[in-house]
């Protein structure tokens, strides 16, 4: 059963359809939760209450998956400069303006959402709407900031290549999606880097930042009616152009493996992951529950044969592993699901032995008990999503860029208590059963079983 998005309307206009594709029904909103759309089609949302510090951020569809292979690391690049300054406030003036408010801004980009988001009191919430709205229109990008930042972007790259994990999802996206947009990186690559200047990102843009992929979002004591004011007098002004509607290109899966075999490193580093569907999928509940039967564990925390999870158990009694984490990375149209986990070249097959036991149990004899314990860790982890303003704000600001409204606290709730171990199975066994893995793998991996074994693996005989 598809998700209820619950949300308000003040004005609804006609959007792209990939970004109306939910239903609303206003009704059962919550009353603290409103959702506008402007004529442009810039989505205004806001989440009201008694607090005195507003959490303020602009949500824009861009990142790695809709960049080419040229640009690759642009989106990137303009996170950076946001901090640099506009054409109508220096660096100097933005870095003082933000002390007297004692604002504090901050700004991430991933492979198809980029934030720029702020912390601030409720007053400031105007002037706040109007820089983060500056980094997309009135961005100065100086040469001498421009340069600056190529050099911190190449010493960020190389940073980036000093951490394992790091690495190692980028490799696990590359062998997973090969082909594809979601395979590329999101910092970039060092020669597109070196090509970036005002000219080549002012034109990225003027092409790619279309109204109709921004979201304005605030939390705290707002009143509505004005952050759409706000919204309208500094964003209303932007005009869509439906040529420049950028693409997401394939999503084609690869079952494959790749392995960087590095015998100098301590540990071997593995990650092995299955396609899903994405974060609007009527299975999203039940992957992430089943994320959480697999669960988290690393050698520090102790518990050995007490550990709630079957693999945390073997992995603390048997001393297999140092460290591992189940996940679930989903996209608007598809996901990963899998898990990553560091272990000594010599225990590197033992413990992925014991991780597809594990997978096969969700497979064919998933316990009701299982079912109810993650199902409560994942309620805990809703709960802490809308803990704060800010992580609130980050919340409502992803729902809106997925599914166009909001689901309420209450009513994931309620879907996760119709979760039960019948209907994971099927959703197991739809996804990871039989099913060709992505493998990639860093370290000293000579221990690591060839893809043909690992993929045998990924199936019981069944009578």
């Amino acid at each position: 059963m598809i998700r209820k998005i619950l949300c308000s309307f003040s004005n609804v206009v006609r959007l792209p359809t990939r970004l109306c594709s939910c239903v609303c029904h206003p009704s059962p909103v919550p009353s603290n939760t409103k959702l506008t759309i402007l004529d442009n089609g810039v989505r205004v949302a806001t989440e009201t209450n008694a607090s005195s510090v507003a959490g303020v951020a602009l949500f824009i569809e861009a990142g790695s998956r809709f960049e080419t292979a040229c640009n690759n690391g642009i989106t990137h690049f303009v996170e950076h400069m946001a901090y640099k300054g506009f054409n109508s406030m220096n660096r100097c003036q933005l870095q003082e303006l933000l002390r007297c408010m004692g604002a504090k801004m901050t700004a991430y980009t991933s492979r198809e959402i980029q934030v720029f988001s702020a912390k601030c009191l409720t007053d400031n919430v105007p002037v706040m709407v109007g820089i983060l709205s500056n980094v997309i229109a009135d961005l100065a990008l100086n040469e001498c900031d421009v340069e600056v930042e190529k050099m911190n972007m190449q010493l960020e790259l190389m940073d980036a290549d000093r951490d394992p994990r790091t690495v190692l999802f980028d490799y696990l996206h590359a062998t997973a999606f090969q082909g594809t947009p979601l395979a590329k990186r999101v910092i970039g690559t060092s020669e597109n880097i070196e090509r970036f200047d005002k000219f080549y990102t002012t034109a990225f843009l003027c092409e790619h930042y279309q109204p109709y992929k921004l979201a304005l979002i605030g939390v705290g004591n707002i009143h509505h009616e004005n952050m759409v004011c706000y919204a309208q007098a500094k964003l209303g002004h932007m005009v869509g152009d439906p040529c420049c509607e950028s693409e997401e290109g394939p999503t084609r899966f690869t079952g494959s493996q790749v392995l960087f075999r590095d015998d100098s490193m301590p540990f071997a580093h593995v990650a092995v992951a299955f396609e899903v569907s994405g974060y609007n999928s009527p299975d999203y509940m039940q992957l992430l529950t089943a994320k959480n039967m697999i669960g988290t564990w690393r050698k520090g925390q102790g518990g050995g044969t007490k550990n709630g999870f079957p693999l945390a158990q073997a992995a603390a009694t048997e001393d297999i592993c140092e460290y591992f984490e189940s996940f679930y990375i989903p996209y608007r149209d598809v996901g990963l699901w899998g898990i990553y986990f560091v272990a000594r070249k010599m225990d590197v097959e033992d413990m992925l032995h014991n991780i597809q036991n594990a997978w096969m149990h969700l497979c064919v004899t998933t316990q009701f008990y299982d079912v109810e314990r993650a199902v409560n860790q994942l309620k805990l982890q809703f709960a802490k999503n809308i803990e704060g303003n800010m992580r609130s704000c980050h919340d409502l600001g992803l729902q809106t860029m997925y599914s166009c409204g909001r689901s309420g606290l209450d009513d994931m709730f309620h879907e996760l208590k119709g979760i039960e171990q019948q209907g994971l199975k099927a959703v197991m066994d739809k996804y990871i059963y039989d099913r060709c893995p992505a493998v990639a793998a860093i370290g000293p991996v000579e221990g690591l079983p060839e893809y043909t074994r690992i993929r045998a693996g990924q199936y019981w005989l069944r009578l």
